[in-house]
């Protein structure tokens, strides 16, 4: 009898000794780690939590509604989920250098703008060099040297690019694990070894 894709996913959660298992439970932790190397998005606060969830929810998904594809559309899916991790990786690594701050008086890192407020505008580059010494000499306070419509703005693709960074993980994780065991699987019915209930 064909297992369910949540028969599936219950297993490979379950089975804490295999190396599948503790892939899958590492990508759904891994952002935690954000909380120590302080790499993740800076907005909002809990990041690291919302972004376990999504990929929580990404691998119920993976499990549930790619239960019954076949080894090869599952082999496609993951090259996809692979290209799309790359490019969000490296499109968050510029997007974070380029567009965050650390406050030096609270070692919190910030967003930055876009666009200039005006009155900033007008004092860059005659009065002062960058939009950075204007920053530091606001108190570290984005909103008085970018708008606050291109702060939202970067705020929100950089969160976006973080998560879709894990959850396209979790996509490929999740994948990969179920190609795997199908594999595993159709070796055994070959073999004729019987196949766990």
């Amino acid at each position: 009898m064909a297992k369910s894709g949540l028969e599936e996913f219950r297993e490979v959660i379950a089975d804490v000794r295999s190396i599948t298992s503790w892939t899958v439970n590492g990508a759904v932790v891994a952002p935690l780690a954000d909380l120590v190397l302080h790499l993740g998005a800076p907005w909002p606060n809990g990041v690291p939590i919302i972004t376990s969830l999504v990929e929580l929810i990404c691998l119920i998904c993976v499990f549930h509604f790619w239960v019954r594809k076949s080894l090869k559309k599952l082999t496609r899916r993951m090259v996809v989920a692979l290209f799309v991790l790359l490019i969000t990786f490296f499109g968050y690594l510029y997007l974070f250098d380029t567009y965050t701050f650390v406050n030096p008086a609270t070692s919190k890192r910030y967003a930055k703008g876009f666009l200039l407020r005006p009155e900033i505008q007008a004092l860059v580059p005659d009065h002062i060099a960058s939009p950075e010494q204007a920053l530091s000499g606001l108190e570290y306070k984005e909103e008085e040297v970018w708008t606050l419509g291109s702060v939202t703005a970067v705020r929100l693709t950089l969160l976006a690019a973080w998560i879709l960074m894990f959850t396209s993980l979790s996509a490929f994780i999740g994948t990969f694990v179920m190609a795997q065991r199908r594999r595993v699987s159709r070796g055994r019915a070959q073999d004729g070894v019987p196949l766990a209930p």
